[in-house]
């Protein structure tokens, strides 16, 4: 809920480049808003140089209150606390003299109009004054000290949002830890906080409860950050047995170390740890690991996409074979065809001998020209052995694949 002493005042943004400002030139904050805005763009743009933005307050009829051009980003160093608070001490202009004379006949003349009332002697009217003032006057004291008290209380948030802010901007991460500790900030902020900033290693230090926050926070980054991250922790042995596990269990699913995985399904802490798992055994069509590890941490979807691919591997590979199994039915064919060329040949050759060789040895050139026709006939004999083996199996195979479903 906004604080009643934290009105919104009309700021107007001008002479900037810096798109925070330049997408709202013109807007009604209160003072922690524009406090929250200027802290903000200061954050973001703390690499850069030059940037500066002027800041012009105005009430809400439009008179200007106060002006002030801001050089950002601020160094630590910068008293930027008094800076920004010249924005909520600097009040809008008094009435001038015309106004207060208006005011005063406006007055008289209510004055003369109200009806008259029947007179009280002096004492009661004297009392009653009295009580009435001493009311009011511890009223107002109440009221004023319950302002100063939030403003000061206000003030003070302020303050420690800025320093913090600006340690923070510098990179002064542990210094920013101890601050929080002095401004009595739960620890789960300064965990978080460490956390935006990577830093692991601390974020664990601070509190040993924040492991899962810290996993959790890992598991959001890419694949090189969560190594490096998860090799720190690792690293700085801050870690109980079961929590280096889970380390473990991270970086062997990021190296793709299925026999790691495979060995530690039980240890597996979380569901997205143990869906990313589930994926990757689906990848490597580690079906078996997959619906192991989907006993632990079920999820209905990964059930059916490992049942899915499951199903179409096995369909894929009766296919396979059959590709297979008709390849070589046709490289057999081939050899075949070759071997009753190679036969045919032989037996023109035999023909001519008996006919046209009048030679001495004529009977054993024969002879040995009849050996290598029965060599290429028995190994022919052979390979439509092979041919019909491989036939018969192709059929059985497109049958299989027939019969899948």
């Amino acid at each position: 809920m906004m604080n009643k002493n934290d009105k919104p005042f009309k700021y107007v943004f001008s002479e900037t480049s810096i798109e925070s400002f330049k997408k709202k030139p013109e807007d009604n904050l209160t003072f922690s808003e524009l406090v929250n805005l200027v802290q903000t763009v200061n954050y973001q743009i703390k690499y850069l140089n030059n940037e500066s933005v002027v800041i012009s307050k105005y009430t809400k009829d439009g008179k200007l209150i106060h002006t002030e051009k801001i050089d950002l980003p601020v160094s630590e160093h910068t008293d930027f606390e008094a800076l920004l608070v010249k924005f909520e001490q600097t009040k809008p202009p008094k009435p001038t003299k015309e106004n207060d004379v208006v005011s005063e006949d406006v007055d008289k003349k209510a004055k003369k109009d109200k009806p008259k009332f029947q007179q009280l002697s002096i004492q009661s009217v004297t009392m009653i004054g009295f009580t009435v003032l001493t009311v009011c006057v511890l009223g107002t004291g109440l009221t004023i000290n319950h302002s100063i008290n939030q403003a000061n209380k206000q003030q003070t948030k302020l303050s420690q949002e800025l320093l913090l802010s600006q340690l923070e901007t510098s990179e002064k991460y542990d210094k920013v830890a101890q601050k929080m500790k002095e401004f009595d900030y739960p620890k789960k902020d300064i965990v978080n906080m460490y956390l935006e900033n990577g830093q692991f290693v601390n974020a664990l230090k601070a509190d040993k409860k924040a492991f899962t926050s810290v996993l959790d926070k890992i598991d959001t980054m890419n694949n090189e950050e969560q190594q490096k991250a998860l090799n720190e922790l690792k690293k700085a042995n801050i870690t109980s047995k079961k929590e280096s596990i889970s380390l473990d269990l991270r970086l062997a699913l990021l190296n793709k170390d299925i026999d790691f995985l495979k060995k530690n399904i039980k240890s597996v802490d979380s569901q997205a740890l143990s869906d990313r798992i589930v994926k990757l055994f689906i990848d490597e069509k580690e079906y078996a690991s997959a619906n192991e590890q989907l006993k632990f941490f079920a999820n209905k979807a990964l059930d059916k996409q490992a049942k899915q691919a499951e199903h179409d591997d096995k369909k894929q590979a009766l296919t396979n074979r059959v590709n297979e199994l008709k390849k070589a039915i046709s490289d057999t064919q081939k050899q075949l065809d070759g071997k009753n060329k190679q036969l045919s040949d032989l037996h023109k050759q035999l023909d001519d001998l008996n006919k046209n060789d009048n030679s001495p040895d004529k009977a054993k050139h024969v002879s040995d020209k009849q050996k290598e026709i029965d060599a290429a006939s028995n190994d022919k004999n052979k390979i439509s052995d092979t041919l019909k083996d491989q036939q018969a199996k192709e059929k059985e195979a497109q049958k299989a694949v027939d019969d899948f479903k």
